[in-house]
């Protein structure tokens, strides 16, 4: 347990959140109320169909696709799933994930399974809204696809783009369509477009093909010889939720492999994927000079600063939380949600901030995943970044360079 004086201060702080950020937790705390969890169809589709001019006539999905197992998740995970592609966009950072928390459970319902659409949401959504969280459901469900497929790591891909030097070779592609994210592994890396939509209500291949052949075409072969190395797959995976009336909820997915190519220009190679995928989780904890520091060692003259963190224990790794008022994600009647890491990966990451010379891909070669924890009140991703409501778990302080 946390020692009595720090816990009074502890709980003390926690009375000068907002009422904005209590909304935002009630949106927190509806995601998590399923017990169980959800799940949505997945099909997979071959390229050479997506790829053709024209279906033939009467083709049907079965015929065209083929059914994998389900995506299953909880509310929680899709959830730190939006948050983290909100973040990995450098692009814009007014209150990421508070849209999404606010509107989702309004809209989705998260105790069917397959998951769905709540009647008549698509209908109380006007077109801006609509298309917007379509966007951020496909991102997220992206993310966790991501992970199914032993992704650990994401980039966002236009994001680095444009963050790269004026007349650098790379930087000439900053105008043109691109995928969403660059995942990795410890040893590859893969591309994925993701898309999303509300309005679809039946698997109608000639649409959905349509979808996929355009995101394939324009945003993924392009950026297949682009790169280097050059991704092993490129993926366009376009969700569909649905409000059961018809179809069930569904995932559409087509994976082009990459071929080695010589011409590639633009470098973005394991190591900066993974300092790209912690950097926007320190973002979203509240450390941006520390992202930065990770994001440019060379470039970074502010010298690292000492942060103290709340330690939590579950399933026999420690996990650390911004020990400061403004840490919770959200509060809400005696409830936390918070953002946190696993403790020995910002070990890991203030080690390469303060010696510049040592590679976060080895120190991190054996990270263990616990993503699958069994519970609903908080997720925990492969990466070992964490969201939810972890409070009955803290036991501890500890202090970090970064």
């Amino acid at each position: 347990m946390l020692k009595k004086s720090s816990e009074a201060h502890f709980w003390g702080n926690k009375w000068n959140t907002k009422h904005g950020v209590r909304m935002l937790f009630k949106g927190m705390l509806d995601l998590v109320k399923p017990v169980n969890r959800t799940s949505i169809v997945v099909h997979e589709w071959n390229q050479t169909d997506v790829r053709k001019k024209r279906l033939p006539n009467a083709s049907n999905l079965h015929q065209l696709s083929t059914e994998r197992p389900n995506l299953s998740f909880s509310g929680c995970k899709l959830a730190h799933a939006v948050v983290k592609a909100d973040y990995l966009d450098r692009r814009s950072l007014i209150m990421p994930g508070v849209g999404f928390l606010l509107q989702a459970c309004s809209v989705i319902d998260f105790g069917k399974k397959p998951i769905e659409l709540k009647p008549g949401a698509a209908k109380a959504l006007n077109d801006f809204s609509l298309s917007s969280m379509a966007g951020r459901v496909g991102q997220g469900l992206a993310i966790l696809y991501g992970h199914s497929l032993g992704l650990k790591f994401a980039a966002h891909l236009r994001s680095h783009v444009e963050s790269l030097p004026t007349g650098s070779t790379g930087a000439a592609h900053k105008n043109t369509a691109m995928a969403d994210f660059l995942f990795a592994s410890n040893q590859k890396t893969v591309l994925i477009e993701s898309k999303g939509s509300f309005t679809l209500r039946k698997n109608n291949p000639s649409p959905i093909k349509a979808v996929l052949k355009s995101a394939l075409q324009q945003q993924i072969d392009p950026w297949m010889s682009h790169l280097q190395p050059t991704p092993s797959n490129g993926y366009v995976i376009y969700s569909c939720l649905r409000d059961g009336a018809s179809e069930p909820s569904a995932i559409f997915v087509v994976d082009p492999e990459g071929d080695d190519d010589e011409s590639s220009d633009l470098p973005l190679d394991v190591e900066q994927v993974m300092r790209e995928n912690y950097a926007a989780w320190l973002r979203a904890m509240g450390m941006t000079d520390s992202a930065e520091r990770l994001l440019h060692p060379l470039l970074n003259v502010i010298s690292e600063v000492e942060y103290e963190f709340l330690i939590a224990e579950i399933g026999g790794r420690k996990f650390a939380f911004l020990a400061h008022p403004h840490d919770c994600f959200a509060y809400y009647g005696w409830c936390n949600a918070r953002i946190g890491l696993d403790f020995s990966v910002l070990q890991a990451i203030s080690s390469v901030i303060q010696s510049r010379d040592k590679p976060l891909r080895e120190l991190l070669a054996n990270l263990q995943d616990l993503s699958d924890f069994g519970e609903t009140v908080f997720s925990v991703f492969p990466d070992g970044s964490i969201l939810g409501m972890v409070d009955k778990y803290l036991v501890d302080y500890e202090q970090l360079l970064l």
